[in-house]
């Protein structure tokens, strides 16, 4: 599975993108379980089909990242991706010796959050330590645990 993580991630991050975009609406076609369970959430976070059906490829494309994100070269920075918004209050509470705890969802948002927090405020503050829960599957640990562990950022397992 590292193999094929590395040959992805040597891709263009737009490639994947559209490749995701295209793996989540494949997915939901072929999958009732998913379609059903996707088709419940939305109705109970009471958002309209219009709404939501962005998300089903948005899914796809979230996972199609994971590659391009986890694999990467270190010295690919994410800032030229990222848009900060209150960071001052972020890096105010770090200069003030203060401890920060980020409470962000997982896959997606997270995987690129923890990375981006850990590139521009690690080498002045030291490492981001993230918490995870081990992966279910055994065969993934070893692939996630490289994956996660970057320059001033840190994973420990709950």
């Amino acid at each position: 599975m590292t193999r094929l993580f590395l040959l992805l991630a040597r891709l263009p991050l737009s490639w994947m993108q559209r490749m995701g975009w295209c793996m989540g609406w494949v997915v939901w076609a072929l999958s009732p379980t998913y379609r059903g369970q996707f088709k419940r959430n939305v109705k109970a976070a009471n958002v309209s089909w219009s709404q939501a059906r962005a998300a089903v490829g948005a899914t796809g494309v979230m996972l199609a990242e994971l590659p391009w994100l986890w694999m990467r070269p270190h010295s690919q920075s994410l800032q030229s991706l990222i848009r900060w918004e209150g960071a001052e209050h972020l890096e105010a509470a770090l200069t003030q010796g203060r401890g920060v705890i980020v409470m962000s969802p997982h896959i997606g948002c997270w995987e690129v959050g923890a990375q981006a927090i850990a590139e521009r405020f690690g080498p002045r503050f030291g490492p981001l330590v993230a918490l995870f829960r081990p992966a279910r599957k055994a065969w993934l640990e070893p692939l996630v645990t490289q994956a996660r562990n970057r320059p001033y950022l840190e994973t420990v397992p709950t």
